[in-house]
């Protein structure tokens, strides 16, 4: 098996939130060559520094962002990748520069990233990297939408949900003959076979450690939230239940709007007791439209503010990021929510809800 050139090929894990990005990242880093950092989302913070602004400005305003404080990195250790005075056009030695670093504090060889966002954006990250390794992890719409309606960072409205999923999937549609897809139901039911695949796809020897990634794995460097520690875990995921937490009406919702999807991927519809009548679906949908307004009047604000040119303190953005959907907060009762920890520190401070 021929290597893949480092620099030129990361790896670079996308999928709807709630799908079990975090799981192969996890899994991944397990392996003694491989490390991917957690969500450092450099596609959504592109503005930063203002449009006119070089790459080496952008860098400096990226590393005062949240995402770059749990990233957990010394800024010097990123700036020493890096080349100095970096023009607007080198982004991409930026990007690399950060992945980079991250990967030789673990002592790893190959380097990428896992930003679920990114799956919207996988033009412009294959215009930078054309050899990048791009893996899509593909979960049941169904269990997805039930997942995100608890997370404070996600709308509480099904609807939003719904449409989220489906846009993240449609955007990966015309990269399929470039990317590896794997189902988050087939890495749990036999991930021998599955990790196999993805690595033969990365260009890297097959290695047990990344069938044990609660002990092989780099510890730490997951953010100590709830919705994600679950990935560092032996099964992997959360037990719920989407047969149970959704209405049957948003079971056939769902179902509706991703037909075609699901059937290229072999989710099957649900078998309900009773079908329920275009009406009752109508009503599912307009009781669903209060919560989805509330939502949007929060999100396009605080998205503006973050990913802007001049983001707020990395508590602040968290903050902010993580009030979008107040009401999830009730199903961590007593959480002490981490804040992100001083650029360069590893050690997360807490805070009551």
């Amino acid at each position: 098996m021929r290597t893949p050139d480092a620099d030129s090929a990361p790896i670079l894990v996308v999928g709807t939130g709630r799908s079990g990005t975090t799981l192969l990242r996890v899994m991944l880093n397990a392996h003694p060559r491989i490390y991917l950092t957690h969500e450092a989302s450099f596609y959504a913070y592109r503005h930063l520094g203002g449009r006119r602004g070089s790459a080496s400005d952008w860098l400096e305003a990226y590393m005062r962002t949240y995402s770059f404080a749990w990233l957990g990195l010394d800024p010097d250790a990123v700036r020493a990748e890096v080349p100095d005075s970096l023009p607007r056009e080198r982004m991409v030695d930026a990007y690399r520069g950060i992945m980079r670093a991250g990967a030789r504090r673990w002592g790893r060889v190959r380097y990428g990233d896992k930003s679920p966002f990114h799956s919207g954006l996988v033009k412009p990250i294959l215009h930078d990297f054309p050899d990048a390794r791009i893996i899509h992890i593909v979960r049941d719409p169904r269990a997805t939408v039930a997942s995100l309606v608890k997370m404070p960072w996600a709308p509480g409205s099904l609807i939003l949900n719904n449409w989220y999923c489906l846009f993240q999937l449609k955007a990966l549609a015309a990269f399929r003959d470039r990317i590896h897809e794997v189902r988050l139901e087939d890495l749990l039911a036999d991930p021998r076979a599955e990790m196999g695949r993805i690595l033969e796809f990365v260009g890297e020897e097959w290695d047990e450690a990344v069938l044990d990634h609660t002990r092989r794995a780099p510890s730490g460097d997951v953010p100590p939230f709830p919705w994600l520690l679950t990935a560092t875990r032996e099964r992997g995921v959360s037990r719920s239940d989407w047969r149970t937490e959704l209405s049957p009406e948003w079971i056939r919702l769902i179902e509706r709007r991703h037909r075609r999807l699901m059937a290229d991927r072999g989710y099957e519809p649900f078998e309900l007791e009773r079908e329920p009548s275009w009406w009752e679906m109508r009503r599912a949908m307009l009781r669903d439209l209060p919560e989805a307004a509330r939502f949007m009047r929060r999100f396009l604000p605080v998205t503006r503010r973050l990913m802007g040119e001049h983001p707020p303190e990395p508590a602040e953005a968290q903050r902010q990021w993580l009030s979008l959907n107040e009401e999830a907060w009730t199903n961590y009762p007593g959480l002490e929510v981490p804040q992100p920890p001083s650029v360069g520190s590893r050690a997360p401070e807490a805070s009551t809800v």
